[in-house]
């Protein structure tokens, strides 16, 4: 399936779990009120209101969840009985764990059952929906009308050897009728069956059903295949360019245009921009709704830093952000005044290897601050980071600039993704790795980022932090 099609059918699936989890709030809302004449243990149902403020925040919840955990890719591959329950039993659990939280903090009197019945219901209906979807589909392919069927144009060489074995190792393979080119080959057992040469196209195309033809080298320039172009355009039939530039290792092409200019990009690890829209909407709800349940907190330890090492309460550095923009960020104040001055004095006792300084016994931090670090407590005012979009939630933690000047070639890559609070570098044992080890998980972080890949940091970086594992 190609990335169009592909995109329109997870935008298919998301309405329609959209539409089902609605459908579940419903069933849940009835089901509670036909049952407790049945049952008069059970509390009384809950105002029509009070419910649908809570069912407001639980469809963009479930659905944020649903995306994050890439189960919107339903038709796009075979899924097994097993990764389905397992799938939709996770998504269930974090969206149960995050509307405890969200009645907590509302203090909503919204009773268990019709929670319960809510999360049973909507199980139920989505993995409902994408066994009947899984079946339909698998159904299309056995009896050949899923299958994509691709004519190929070009001649006998690396591009189409290699186009067609990735194309055959694909879970769901389209279908190749056949190749245009200058002579039949050599034969190999998986070469496409040879239809004659491209002059030929239109005949061809007008006697068999032809989904996409792809130009292959020679024949990869549209402006000299502009006849070929026009025939497949006058009959409805996509066509489309090959770029060969043979393995790209992880590198994404990707035609798009800006001011009325058609570009070519090449990018490592492309994030989609529906992903990272919802994990910029994320970070920003989640940064006000943390500062004003921490703002108490935040208060009290102003107030102390005040009292035992007096002002200023907060550290401003600057450090670089995406792309390397420098940007202020903030922490709370852990080392004496001018600790900044002194460090050049203990650049000889670094412990970290690499442009970047580290001391685990450095005199300058005080007692307070050593349990700010220890605690992580420091960190909190970068809420206010994320909260004006310099900073994520989650992202390779940024370094002053001046460290930042001293990183060189791939380990730049950093730099592609806004930095965060908490990354794999974190999680992994913070301080207690050396410099290549906090490289290599930072690329891996931006190499293989995902919204399920912040989610699963976001939940382990709790108990390191009560823990305390790594920190200096």
């Amino acid at each position: 399936m190609d990335a169009r099609r592909s995109a329109a059918a997870r935008g298919l699936v998301l309405f329609a779990d959209g539409l089902l989890v609605v459908a579940a709030m419903f069933a849940a809302y009835g089901a509670h009120g036909w049952l407790k004449p049945l049952i008069p243990q059970m509390r009384e149902v809950p105002a029509l209101p009070e419910y649908a403020a809570v069912a407001y925040l639980a469809l963009p919840l479930w659905l944020g969840l649903v995306v994050a955990l890439r189960l919107h890719h339903v038709s796009e591959r075979p899924w097994s009985r097993w990764e389905l329950l397992t799938g939709l039993a996770r998504m269930h659990g974090l969206g149960l764990i995050a509307l405890a939280v969200v009645l907590f903090v509302t203090q909503s009197t919204l009773n268990r059952t019709v929670i319960g019945m809510f999360v049973a219901s909507s199980f139920a209906l989505l993995y409902g929906e994408r066994a009947i979807l899984g079946a339909y589909t698998r159904h299309q392919h056995a009896a050949g009308r899923g299958a994509k069927r691709l004519l190929l144009v070009g001649d006998a060489g690396p591009a189409i050897a290699r186009f067609v074995a990735l194309a055959s190792r694909a879970e769901y393979p389209p279908r190749i009728i056949g190749r245009l080119g200058a002579s039949p080959g050599d034969g190999e057992p998986d070469e496409p069956t040879h239809l004659g040469d491209p002059t030929t196209l239109a005949n061809v195309l007008g006697r068999n059903p032809v989904d996409e033809v792809l130009f292959f080298p020679p024949h990869d320039d549209p402006r000299r295949m502009r006849d070929a172009l026009v025939g497949c355009s006058t009959i409805g039939v996509p066509a489309s360019f090959v770029l060969d530039t043979g393995p790209l290792d992880g590198i994404t092409p990707e035609v798009r245009r800006e001011h009325e200019t058609a570009l070519l990009t090449f990018e490592v690890a492309s994030k989609s921009p529906v992903a990272m829209g919802v994990k910029q909407v994320f970070d920003t709800l989640a940064a006000a709704i943390l500062l004003m349940l921490l703002l108490p907190l935040l208060c009290a330890v102003s107030i102390v830093i005040v009292i035992t090492m007096g002002r200023p309460v907060l550290f401003v550095q600057p450090r670089a952000g995406l792309r390397g923009r420098p940007f202020p960020l903030l922490k709370f104040r852990t080392m004496v005044n001018g600790a900044e001055a002194q460090k050049a004095q203990l650049s000889g006792r670094n412990e970290m290897t690499g442009p970047v300084f580290k001391l685990t016994d450095d005199p300058r931090v005080t007692r307070l601050g050593r349990f700010l670090r220890k605690s992580s407590i420091d960190e909190l005012p970068q809420l206010f980071n994320v909260l004006t979009g310099a900073m994520s939630l989650v992202g390779p933690r940024p370094l002053p600039v001046s460290e930042q000047e001293g990183i060189q070639g791939w380990h730049r890559r950093r730099l592609s993704v806004k930095p965060g609070i908490t990354c794999l570098w974190q999680i992994g044992g913070r301080s207690n790795l050396d410099f290549a080890q906090w490289m290599a998980l930072d690329l891996r972080y931006v190499d293989e980022w995902s919204l399920g890949l912040d989610l699963k940091i976001l939940l382990m970086t709790v108990p390191v932090v009560v823990i305390g594992r790594g920190a200096r």
